[in-house]
């Protein structure tokens, strides 16, 4: 009865023993088979976008932006009672906004440096490009449109190594040489040709926004 028993505590340890070593085996296995898929199958990467190695690489010019504001400030920081003035760039540059009212101005119109040196009339002196600009030929170039304030300051503040233009103030029979300040030389320009215009469209008076040279408040926005 007793060996009995004892063969009965051996079988069943011998048992679990066996179920032990299988069961080892069965998940070493499991585990090589799971690292084989990694192996063989690994997460994937996502593939960088396409590139288009013909297409052509966009250029910008290196002396300045490419790009025409429609709108922007004149007189910006004016120190005047007056203040600033709204100006529509699009409507003078694109419309027919000649004093007659029969074509579009030139660039050069307010641009006045953006030509040739043998195109400048009396007052002008300064000259930055060997052809009048117009939206072609400045499309084509690198050269960047300057300013006004690059060589009209604001009265009082003039760069380090830098000069006023100077111009003819006349009155009369006198005339007396003055500053061509921001504020002068944006006076002399706008002013000029909305003159001219109403002289040749009186109608013009009636427009909204349209002013002479009487109508400070119509453009200058107070401060």
């Amino acid at each position: 009865m007793k060996n009995l028993a004892k063969l009965i505590v051996i079988s069943v340890v011998g048992l679990a023993g066996l179920f032990v070593f299988l069961g080892s085996v069965d998940l070493s296995r499991m585990g090589s088979v799971v690292l084989a898929k990694v192996a063989i199958n690994p997460t994937p990467t996502p593939a960088p976008p396409e590139t288009n190695t013909n297409a052509a690489t966009p250029t910008t010019p290196s002396s300045g932006d490419k790009s025409i504001p429609k709108t922007f400030t004149l007189a910006k920081d004016s120190v005047s009672e007056y203040g600033e003035v709204a100006f529509d760039h699009d409507s003078h540059a694109f419309k027919n906004y000649s004093p007659d009212g029969k074509s579009v101005m030139g660039c050069v119109q307010c641009h006045h440096t953006d030509q040739p040196k043998s195109a400048l009339k009396p007052p002008l002196v300064t000259s930055e490009r060997d052809v009048v600009m117009t939206l072609e030929t400045w499309k084509a170039s690198p050269q960047k449109v300057n300013n006004c304030r690059t060589c009209h300051f604001q009265d009082g503040n003039v760069p380090d190594g830098k000069t006023m233009p100077q111009g003819i103030y006349a009155s009369g029979a006198k005339s007396t040489t003055v500053d061509m300040t921001n504020q002068e030389a944006y006076h002399r320009n706008c002013n000029a040709c909305h003159d001219a215009a109403f002289k040749l469209r009186p109608e013009l008076k009636s427009k909204p926004g349209f002013a002479t040279t009487k109508d400070c408040t119509v453009c200058h926005k107070t401060n």
